[in-house]
């Protein structure tokens, strides 16, 4: 990610509510971090913080100090705000979760403890130049420097909005998170023996990582290719072959497997999953994330070969689809 990767110090992240393990795992896997500190939806760690990556998370800042609620006001008073201060300030406060309830002083009455321990105090709402932020847990609060929102336009690369729609290519957002979770690293590259139109590709694609795609549909391959060059996508390379019949190594596979009633594999899909599982065996070098639809039990097919699962999450999709995300990796 080149510029996109600070030096290490400790952060703050303030993650989606969506799925706050999803969130975590996807933080984890990106930073390497396994010392950390969460609390409902606030995770702080010392590690090299990768913007622009992370799909699951809010909010990212410079941590600065954390206390418990009833002390809010007097550990503002005691920290040495001279220390991060430059020209003008915000102050806003989030709850972490919609069921932690707010203070009894608001943004204004608080920015005072600010204000009373910087020289020439000076607040800009719109382009603070410390942009000091408080989020609140049920039981405590932390204060970090706001350093990076998630302005992300996922919707602006939902599937109906590509060159080539694919109704059952994955969220964006999703996707995205998928590719982090593999723990893919820069240098390596990236592979979906089922790529379709292109979905996990494209996020991939844009986080700078080298790709390669297998289809056994050529027409599905011209519109997966489309769709990368629309988004501007470089490094990439498209395959027509049979995911079963794939010979070259991978260093991270991600793939959504097929499935529906317009799915080719259909009446035949348990053993097209575990006959690719098998083939997984041969050509992972590192992780997978391998996406099932909940209607197959993954586990007793994941239980027949030499792969072992780490971590799996369940996405809600809609009334007849829940996709069940899975890590894998080698026993």
């Amino acid at each position: 990610m080149g510029s996109e990767v600070d030096d290490k110090q400790q952060y703050m992240f303030l993650l989606s509510g969506e799925d706050v393990k999803f969130a975590e795992a996807e933080i984890l896997a990106v930073t390497g971090v396994s010392d950390y500190i969460i609390d409902e939806t606030v995770l702080i760690s010392t590690c090299s913080l990768h913007k622009k990556r992370l799909a699951l998370t809010r909010k990212m800042y410079k941590f600065l100090f954390s206390c418990n609620r009833a002390d809010i006001e007097k550990s503002m008073q005691t920290f040495d705000w001279r220390s991060v201060y430059k020209n003008n300030f915000s102050l806003r406060v989030h709850r972490a979760t919609k069921e932690v309830e707010g203070l009894d002083k608001d943004a204004k009455e608080l920015a005072v403890n600010i204000w009373n321990n910087v020289n020439n105090p000076a607040v800009d709402l719109q382009h603070p130049k410390t942009p000091v932020e408080i989020v609140i847990t049920d039981k405590n609060a932390y204060f970090g420097l706001l350093i990076y929102k998630g302005k992300e336009s996922f919707s602006t690369r939902r599937s109906h909005q590509r060159p080539h729609n694919q109704p059952t290519s994955m969220n964006p957002k999703i996707a995205r998170a998928c590719v982090n979770l593999s723990g893919i690293r820069v240098g390596d590259t990236l592979v979906d023996p089922f790529c379709g139109a292109g979905g996990i590709m494209l996020e991939a694609g844009l986080m700078r990582f080298s790709t390669r795609g297998y289809d056994i549909d050529k027409d599905i391959l011209v519109k997966c290719e489309r769709n990368l060059d629309h988004y501007k996508v470089k490094r990439f390379k498209l395959i027509h072959l049979d995911a079963l019949k794939i010979t070259e190594q991978a260093d991270y596979v991600v793939t959504d497997l097929p499935y529906g009633q317009s799915s080719i594999v259909t009446g035949k899909r348990d053993k097209l999953y575990l006959d690719f599982l098998k083939s997984l065996e041969r050509i992972l070098k590192n992780k997978a994330v391998i996406i099932f639809p909940d209607s197959v039990d993954h586990k007793k097919l994941i239980s027949k070969t030499k792969l072992s699962i780490e971590k799996e999450f369940s996405v809600y999709v809609h009334s007849s689809l829940t996709r069940k995300i899975v890590l894998l990796k080698k026993k």
